[in-house]
């Protein structure tokens, strides 16, 4: 298998975790898609030009993260399941990682942009919104882990790796360190191997990108 990826990607980086998860063997290939001439030579693996891609053993080309994770589930069972075979536990599982990125990573992504602005012009009425729906989702999330080492319960799922780097990410522009469930959460992930070893590989990239954005070093976030 070959994984068509860039290390500081969240999206790239929940398939990493899954496939370290899962100790499957695979080719990573990193793409430059900031460069215009990489980018056309990647468009023909991936029209859409988007991260990450997977080229499967049978030459089966799979876009978007969730259904590469969900081939890679069904492929290699027998190592840390990422989608319960309970089909309840299993719903469970998907609609936590459908709420990381629906409301997190929008919610993150539309922050990120209003720090962009000059401070003068933030926190209008076009963040009100994903803000509001991002603060829902982390209270739930807040909740749910009351009495839960993992996102859907006691075992580690594709709910988790989808959202270890986005809510590592979404430390740079919103501070949820007043929900002390979510907070020791993320730590937990942050030490696991697999999550550990994505986010040493992908910080040089991401340290990076910030100072061509000339985003503030110092929210890089700790990983």
């Amino acid at each position: 298998m070959k994984l068509y990826y860039a290390p500081a990607s969240s999206y790239s980086q929940r398939v990493l975790i899954a496939l370290y998860e899962k100790d499957v063997k695979f080719t990573p290939i990193e793409v430059n898609l900031f460069d215009s001439e990489s980018r056309e030579i990647y468009r023909q693996i991936n029209p859409f030009g988007k991260i990450p891609t997977l080229l499967t053993d049978e030459d089966s080309v799979l876009f978007e993260a969730s259904i590469i994770l969900e081939y890679l589930d069904k492929s290699f069972p027998h190592h840390c399941r990422l989608i319960p075979e309970d089909s309840q536990q299993a719903l469970e599982v998907r609609l936590l990682e459908r709420m990381v990125d629906v409301y997190v990573n929008t919610g993150r992504e539309a922050l990120f942009r209003d720090r962009q602005r000059p401070e003068a012009e933030r926190n209008g009425k076009e963040v009100a919104k994903p803000k509001r729906l991002l603060e829902t989702a982390l209270i739930l999330f807040e909740q749910k882990l009351a009495n839960r080492t993992w996102l859907a319960g006691d075992e580690f799922s594709l709910a988790d790796c989808a959202a270890a780097p986005t809510l590592t990410y979404l430390r740079m522009v919103y501070d949820y360190g007043y929900l002390a469930n979510l907070t020791s959460y993320v730590r937990r992930l942050q030490a696991r191997a697999s999550v550990a070893k994505v986010f040493n590989s992908g910080r040089e990239q991401m340290t990076r990108m910030l100072s061509e954005l000339r985003y503030p070093l110092e929210l890089v976030p700790i990983i």
